[in-house]
């Protein structure tokens, strides 16, 4: 009998505890921090969610870059293909009339010849309009130049270069040739 009230009086200890536990209001939080709990839940859906929206943009445009990747690259249109055509040369009366317009462009001028200044490199051509310098010496074929230099000419000539001005607008507009056809 010893034993079984000892066992008893140890009994009464865990039985408190186990009502204590049981008691509605032990186990259940407070409102406040059942509140706070649903807050911080409902914030980290939110987060989710936004997350998710950016996962599904980003695998959207993975998709579009996967599709264009796939796709042959389209062939380069006609016109890029073919090598630009030479344009007509102006006329000396055209290119003194469009002097400001051209300036500082590649032009080609098909215009008869008059003086050439062989020690000067330069070759001057003539229009009822007015007259244009051009300046040969740094076209590279010095056959070109012996030739210039040493024929009579008495056609005309047509001359590809850069056209410029002089700055106070005084003189005759002037070509740097890259070449010259006679």
């Amino acid at each position: 009998m010893h034993s079984t009230r000892k066992m008893a009086k140890y009994r009464w200890p865990i039985l408190v505890l186990s009502l204590a536990l049981l008691a509605p209001g032990a186990c259940t939080p407070d409102k406040k921090a059942q509140e706070e709990l649903h807050q911080q839940i409902k914030g980290l859906k939110a987060e989710i969610k936004g997350l998710q929206e950016k996962m599904d943009k980003l695998e959207r445009g993975q998709q579009e870059i996967l599709q264009l990747l796939h796709k042959p690259a389209p062939p380069p249109p006609p016109a890029a293909a073919a090598p630009p055509a030479t344009p007509e040369p102006l006329s000396l009366g055209q290119l003194l009339k469009d002097k400001e317009r051209l300036q500082g462009t590649r032009v080609t001028v098909r215009g008869m010849p008059g003086t050439v200044l062989v020690h000067r490199q330069t070759l001057i051509m003539r229009a009822p309009e007015g007259m244009v310098d051009v300046y040969f010496g740094a076209i590279p074929d010095t056959l070109t130049i012996n030739r210039l230099t040493s024929t009579n000419l008495d056609h005309p000539v047509t001359v590809t270069g850069i056209l410029s001005l002089s700055p106070k607008g005084v003189g005759n507009p002037k070509i740097n040739a890259e070449a010259i056809e006679f």
